[in-house]
Parts: structure tokens; C-alpha cells; sequence
């Protein structure tokens, strides 16, 4: 399985993952999730940003652990994932990740667990800003 990752300053795009997926001929289905930063979390209405900081080693070495994982499990034939660093404002995106196999059984389970995945395991850190503040948050959906 072809394997690819990246941290990115500010807000992130498909075309990136997309193209670290397509690899050749035997792509039967590729399946993309892009993650958008909301107005609403938390009871409060007013989100205006948030704000992303990881270590770029510990980034890449979790998700090379669950895309290893997911070879196991899955027919996949790629993986890229992508995720911004930084100021995220409302209505950007903060990740992306592109799945390709022969078949779309395969991506669409592959993709729920990796999202499970991401959230519990990758040492991502964000903080919400507000209209009046900010805050630091822990594991979200």
C-alpha cells in the first residue's frame, strides 16, 4: 500500500491527496474526507477559527502505525493524509484524507476507521477561538 502524509501551514485542499492516490489503472474507487471548521462545538455558537499544532515526527509516525494497520484489515491500494498547522479560520479545512482500492467496500470502511483512529491516537493539539476568546480542547468528534 502506498503511503503518503504531510503537515501543512493554514487551511489544506483535495488536490494534494487525490493525486498521492491515484496511483495507476487498478484504482477501482477512491474515497475522500475533508474535515471543515464549524461555527458550533461545545454548547457555543460563536467559533471563529481554530488552532492546530503537532510535532511533525510523532504526526508521521502515528498515521505510518494506523495505515499499517489498515493495510492489514483492508484491500487498500493507497493512503495520503493531510493536516493543517495554525490558524484554521470557519468554513476552511483542517484535514484531508484520500483512500483508493480496487473496490469501494474497501475505502469506505477503511476511511471510518482511520477518522476513529486519527482522533484517539495522533497527537494533534487544538485550540477554539471564539468571538470573545479562546480555548484549548481535548478529544472531539
Amino acid at each position: 500500500m502506498r503511503f503518503s502524509c504531510r503537515l501543512v501551514e493554514g487551511p489544506v485542499s483535495a488536490a494534494w491527496c487525490k493525486s498521492q492516490v491515484a496511483i495507476d489503472n487498478t484504482v477501482g474507487c477512491t474515497l475522500c474526507f475533508a474535515g471543515q471548521i464549524r461555527q458550533n462545538n461545545n454548547q457555543r455558537n460563536d467559533v471563529v477559527a481554530l488552532h492546530y499544532q503537532a510535532y511533525p515526527e510523532m504526526f508521521e509516525s502515528e498515521i505510518k502505525k494506523i495505515s499499517s494497520e489498515m493495510a492489514e484489515r483492508f484491500e487498500l491500494l493507497a493512503i495520503a493524509v493531510e493536516h493543517s498547522i495554525g490558524e484554521i479560520k470557519l468554513g476552511e479545512q483542517s484535514v484531508q484524507v484520500a483512500v483508493s482500492a480496487a473496490h469501494r467496500r474497501d475505502t469506505f470502511a477503511a476511511l471510518e476507521f482511520f477518522m476513529v483512529q486519527l482522533k484517539k491516537r495522533v497527537p494533534i493539539f487544538k485550540k477554539e477561538v471564539y468571538s470573545d476568546g479562546a480555548q484549548w480542547l481535548g478529544e472531539q468528534d
